[in-house]
């Protein structure tokens, strides 16, 4: 599996076990940098308990679709023409609570209007990092995005995330900006949305291409991600 669908398959281990119905249908786009790195562009369309996210660019490699009410996922792979499905791991809740007992997330009274939406700044610190993160309300809950992952040959573990998203698992706020900072207070990197498009998305963006086989990844994938499956 490429990197930038180890990207996305992270974000949704995790989710909470039971995922907020989103508020707002559309489509949110996002950019994020680090170092001298020149970007990576992202999708992230929501209509009611379905989520749809993919990379975009020369670079992507599929997508994945998030079905909150029946806790599946559904991967695609796009040069293969072929997709799968994995239920939702039942046992994200507890690895959540612990994992919050380790991130501090205050809130300042800082407030922006970004792209129509009125974010207000948070700190949210844990023992090896700090992030500015501008929250927003009505997009729902944010899934995560995060590029530590189980299955990336046994390197990282869910409860590698970043400390914001670890903050956010499972709260109605949706980050607008995430800044990183060093020890010094220096910006190390940049997750933005670059647009909000709030229309009526068509249900067949979130089933898989008629053209695209199902796989099916059966004991295989159960046996490398605890808790997966039914």
């Amino acid at each position: 599996m490429k990197s930038s669908l180890r990207l996305l398959v992270a974000g949704v281990l995790l989710a909470p076990a039971a995922l907020l119905a989103a508020t707002f249908e559309g489509k949110i786009s996002f950019k994020a940098m680090s170092g001298r790195d020149k970007g990576q562009e992202m999708s992230y369309s929501i209509k009611g308990d379905k989520m749809r996210m993919e990379m975009t660019g020369k670079n992507a490699t599929g997508g994945m679709i998030i079905d909150t009410k029946q806790r599946e996922m559904l991967i695609m792979m796009d040069s293969q023409k072929m997709y799968m499905t994995m239920a939702l791991p039942d046992s994200a809740k507890e690895a959540i609570n612990k994992r919050e007992r380790d991130v501090s997330m205050e809130k300042t009274d800082q407030t922006e209007k970004i792209l129509g939406y009125t974010a207000t700044k948070y700190l949210v610190t844990d023992k090896t990092s700090k992030s500015e993160v501008w929250l927003a309300e009505g997009l729902g809950t944010f899934m995560g995005m995060s590029n530590r992952n189980p299955m990336a040959g046994g390197r990282g573990s869910t409860s590698a995330a970043p400390a914001w998203e670890r903050a956010l698992e499972g709260k109605e706020l949706f980050p607008l900006r995430i800044v990183g900072l060093d020890k010094s207070g220096k910006e190390t990197s940049r997750m933005e949305v670059t647009a909000i498009n709030k229309e009526t998305l068509p249900d067949s963006l979130f089933t898989p291409p008629a053209d695209y086989q199902k796989f099916d990844m059966g004991g295989m994938m159960r046996g490398l991600i605890p808790g997966l499956g039914r």
